[in-house]
């Protein structure tokens, strides 16, 4: 009998919260989540906290106005704070209700609050997990969806006002919707695990005006990012790519043939009419991958970029930026040669000037080829008040390169952030009058964080990124399981205490001040004579007796350890901790940025 069928699967159907499950153990909670997720309920509440499993495709419904609106109560300012009626026949679990339940938090904490903002008005949404999970996107639709509810706040004030679903309007929301494309293209890469993986982190805080005359409306919001993983430029693995920019300017459909010779990304260093590809440039073809798995072409990404820039850029910005963009790609395609010039048995050496890529690097970066030359073949020591030349050899120039290119872009990418929150930071004439700018703004901070990494070589990067999920687990921790132990106890409720992982101990091997890995590798770096072996053997000394640490007699050979995380154990391949922590940028190197015109 089907329909006694239907009616026993249904029974059987696992609730929209975990809490709501008869037993809550591991396995009912995987199954949980499996049968959701096979039926494409990708969304499931475990008390005040979402969890969203990536799709991997599109969902048809599921981010429509219709499905927006089922939230609008959640959002406005007599709802009820983390109570939700999903059990009544009410709302199935979705990021929506996340980003209402945030915005009416906000509403109701200004609406009880006489004196202005005071502190539990500002909140926070935390978006985090592993590599691919879909933080990127799910930041995406929280920070669109948060404009949306401005919108509404302001037509509910006025009677002109017309309703912009898209947000394609001209006001500040599409301001901040518009620097999302721009970040990705230039802070997303394609990793093993991801194709549209952020490669830094970021911290996006909406500020709305918090005065009655203005409640909820959006006047603008500010960026803050770290940990911007520049050794990318340089080295990119096996089945990886570098920044999406470099290869959305070289795509086929994307950038204009007149725009293209102006950047020398045509035949003949732009004399040409042949565009250059991907595979010209070292840059975009060392790891032998060129397209993303997931069908975005590179050249819409690129049209999508060019769109947003034109809210936040000006003409001269945009073309400025581009030159760098293309200074960076023919810098991948430098070399260097042994300079016939020195005597014999000198190790210095020259740029190989023949082929006419150190004369588009020097142009595009507005600097002269001695220059340029100059601050990748040698360095200067001062020494009694003389300024002595010392030539490098090929192997030094080669890294004084990656590090000029490093530098570059990470300056760029500074800059492009300093842009944006210039075009959409909160404007003074915005903020009501005789108000403290202080009390007259309350703020919703959007927090995408790099998922937890474990590769086959892990290095410092993944240490710093691991580091800060590690420091987030605690956070959690505290929140989820320490706090509602408080408030049970405040409640008078019985209860026996819950044991909970606590990685205290992981934390303090990473931090702490004397015997910490980083502590460690800074006082390593003050040395004159420190290299990433005597960084290993101190790391080896001082951390040996830490239970969530271990080396064994072959990994000390290699210079590696292990740290065991809460998500598990990573091996770090100590080759270029003291380099990369130092962070360098040759004083040459530095000379010749100055002088770009």
């Amino acid at each position: 009998n089907k329909e006694l069928t239907n009616m026993l699967e249904s029974s059987n159907e696992p609730p929209g919260d975990l809490v709501d499950l008869t037993h809550l153990h591991e396995p009912a909670i995987v199954h949980a989540l499996q049968f959701r997720y096979e039926r494409d309920e990708i969304y499931t509440n475990t008390g005040s906290i979402l969890l969203a499993l990536n799709p991997f495709k599109q969902l048809d419904g599921l981010y429509t106005q219709g499905m927006m609106e089922l939230y609008w109560e959640e959002a406005g300012e007599k709802s009820v704070g983390n109570e939700r009626d999903d059990a009544e026949g009410g709302k199935p679990p979705h990021v929506y209700d996340v980003a209402a339940r945030a915005f009416g938090s906000m509403m109701r904490a200004l609406e009880e609050s006489r004196d202005g903002v005071s502190g539990s008005c500002n909140q926070s949404i935390l978006v985090s997990g592993e590599s691919g999970a879909g933080k990127t996107v799910t930041t995406k639709i929280i920070m669109r969806y948060l404009a949306i509810l401005s919108q509404r706040m302001v037509m509910a004030r006025s009677s002109t006002a017309e309703f912009d679903f898209n947000c394609e309007g001209s006001g500040v929301e599409r301001q901040v919707l518009q620097s999302n494309p721009v970040l990705e293209s230039f802070g997303n890469a394609r990793t093993i695990r991801n194709d549209n993986s952020s490669r830094f982190g970021k911290f996006i805080e909406m500020s709305f005006e918090a005065k009655r005359t203005g409640r909820g409306t959006l006047l603008g919001a500010s960026i803050y990012f770290y940990l911007l993983e520049k050794v990318r430029l340089v080295s990119v693995n096996p089945g990886e790519r570098n920044y999406h920019i470099f290869y959305e300017v070289l795509s086929p459909s994307g950038m204009e043939l007149e725009d293209r010779k102006r950047y020398m990304l045509t035949s003949s260093f732009g004399r040409g009419s042949t565009p250059s590809s991907v595979r010209d440039f070292r840059m975009t073809s060392m790891s032998g991958t060129f397209d993303r798995r997931d069908g975005v072409d590179d050249s819409d990404t690129y049209r999508e970029l060019r769109m947003a820039m034109d809210i936040c850029f000006s003409f001269d910005e945009q073309d400025g930026i581009f030159s760098v963009v293309s200074a960076l790609l023919h810098a991948s395609n430098l070399r260097f040669v042994s300079d016939e010039r020195q005597s014999s048995g000198s190790e210095g050496c020259a740029i190989y000037n023949l082929d006419g890529t150190s004369g588009a690097v020097a142009s595009l970066l507005g600097v002269t080829l001695e220059a340029l030359e100059t601050s990748l073949t040698a360095s200067a020591i001062e020494a009694r008040g003389e300024r002595l030349i010392k030539k490098l050899s090929i192997t030094k120039a080669e890294k004084a390169l990656e590090a000029l290119t490093k530098a570059t872009y990470g300056a760029l990418f500074t800059y492009i952030v300093m842009r944006i929150n210039k075009s959409i930071e909160v404007r003074r004439d915005s903020i009501s009058r005789g108000i403290d700018e202080v009390k007259s703004i309350a703020t919703i901070g959007v927090l995408d964080i790099f998922g937890f990494e474990s590769f086959e070589k892990n290095s410092f990067e993944q240490l710093c990124i691991n580091y800060c999920n590690e420091a987030l687990q605690q956070q959690f921790n505290r929140f989820v399981f320490k706090s509602e132990q408080a408030e049970y106890e405040r409640e008078g409720i019985t209860w026996s205490q819950i044991d909970f992982p606590d990685n205290q101990e992981a934390l303090d091997l990473i931090e702490d001040r004397r015997e910490g890995v980083f502590s460690i590798l800074d006082e390593q770096c003050r040395l004159p004579r420190c290299t990433d072996k005597t960084f290993s053997s101190a790391v080896y000394d001082k951390c040996e007796n830490n239970m969530n640490f271990a080396a064994s007699r072959m990994q000390k050979s290699e210079g590696r350890f292990v740290i065991i995380h809460y998500a598990g154990e990573v091996e770090y391949d100590t080759n270029g901790f003291v380099l990369k922590n130092k962070d360098e940028l040759p004083k040459g190197a530095s000379e010749l940025l100055a002088s770009s015109k």
